[in-house]
């Protein structure tokens, strides 16, 4: 059932992008922006990663950030 809502939400997603260019905004209150990321989290749900390919959905770690620790210091 969740697979299900997950492909339904991923094609509903989808074809409102596909549809900006082509028709007036079919619903004004929803950006593309959030059908874009509700698009990238149902397919990542559905096991398709694309947040690669969209800069600010990334989840690499910035190069200057230091690991994190596990929140215990040890003091000699």
């Amino acid at each position: 059932m969740k697979k299900g809502l997950a492909t339904l939400t991923a094609l509903l997603a989808g074809g409102y992008l596909l549809t900006i260019g082509i028709l007036p905004d079919p619903i004004p209150f929803i950006d593309e922006g959030i059908a874009l990321v509700v698009l990238v989290k149902s397919l990542a749900y559905l096991g398709i990663d694309i947040s690669r390919f969209v800069p600010f959905m990334s989840r690499k770690v910035k190069p200057g950030k230091p690991p994190e620790s596990s929140g215990q210091t040890i003091d000699v």
